[in-house]
């Protein structure tokens, strides 16, 4: 029997509204970094005259924070893209 409208499947695999706000979370984080990526390199990229204050404030501060920061990114991102994985939608036998 068909259905009423043409592009209802189904068979077609629907995704949990848990499933759906970790996919929109997922995408909104990979957003966010892409622009914190951006702040980040300019900031360090940046030539402006920097005061001598403390381990941060020196050239090789603004790297390893460069650095620690894609690392807690990329923690974040792992975790949300598993949840974001772990909830896609699934066959009726799985």
């Amino acid at each position: 029997m068909k259905s009423a409208r043409k592009d209802e499947d189904p068979e077609k695999k629907i995704r949990s509204p848990g499933g759906k706000l970790a996919l929109w979370a997922f995408w909104l984080f990979c957003l966010h970094f892409i622009w914190s990526l951006a702040q980040i390199a300019w900031t360090v990229n940046r030539t402006a005259a920097i005061s001598a204050g403390g381990l941060f404030d020196a050239e090789p501060g603004r790297w390893i924070l460069a650095f620690l920061s894609l690392l807690t990114f990329g923690t974040v991102g792992l975790i949300l893209g598993w949840i974001a994985w772990y909830t896609r939608p699934r066959g009726t036998n799985a």
